[in-house]
């Protein structure tokens, strides 16, 4: 009961009273047409939009630093680790380093990834 009487004395909204104007109805929903027209309209001027992605170059650019890497990798089996950088065989041929050509092969693809990682 306490809550139909508070449901009872609450007052109406402005957009739900009605007037027994028809002038006034006719100029109300006139004044909402109106509003809704004005949000909806859109400016039909072209404007320039800021480039946020990255470069056209940068995505060409790591695959060619990925394909790099592979064909180091490829080179340093083909030359049994001899090539393209001698030095690893010549000074490290007892220690972990003799497969340096293979470390550096996947350094230099790891970079191309991580830098496709970035790309936009």
């Amino acid at each position: 009961m306490a809550l139909s009487k508070k449901l009872a004395k609450k007052p109406a909204s402005s957009a739900s009273r009605r007037s027994g104007n028809p002038a006034k109805a006719a100029a109300e929903r006139k004044r909402v047409e109106e509003s809704r027209a004005a949000a909806n309209r859109v400016s039909r001027v072209p404007r320039k939009v800021k480039a946020t992605g990255s470069p056209r170059w940068y995505a060409p650019a790591m695959v060619t630093i990925m394909v790099i890497g592979l064909l180091w990798v490829v080179v340093t089996y083909l030359f049994k680790g001899e090539y393209p950088l001698p030095y690893f065989v010549e000074h490290h041929a007892s220690d972990w380093l003799v497969n340096g050509n293979l470390y550096l092969g996947f350094v230099i693809m790891m970079l191309g990834f991580l830098g496709l990682l970035r790309w936009r």
